[in-house]
């Protein structure tokens, strides 16, 4: 695709999001918050040299379910998101704010 043709089919974030409402960017920053968390139980796992199986079994969870939670295709409850970090010897602190 030459360059020409790809710049017509980039958009700015501010040209993507000026229509967004206020929910829709509550929504967004809730799910940006949803998916930090789960990238940070992925690099603590990785910098204790854990694989998904090892933490599957120190958590006595499927190890799909760590899959999926890492990945973000399904949306964890919050004890399965505590007892993985607890099996990391991590804790999760949630705050209403």
């Amino acid at each position: 695709m030459n360059k020409n043709k790809l710049k017509k089919l980039t958009i700015t974030l501010e040209e993507f999001s000026k229509d967004f409402t206020d929910e829709d960017k509550r929504f967004i920053e809730t799910e940006k918050k949803y998916y930090y968390l789960l990238s940070a139980l992925r690099k603590t796992r990785n910098s204790l040299g854990l694989t998904q199986s090892k933490l599957a079994e120190l958590s006595n969870l499927p190890r799909t379910t760590i899959t999926r939670v890492e990945s973000g295709s399904r949306n964890a409850t919050i004890q399965t998101l505590m007892t993985m970090a607890k099996s990391m010897g991590k804790t999760i602190e949630l705050k209403l704010a």
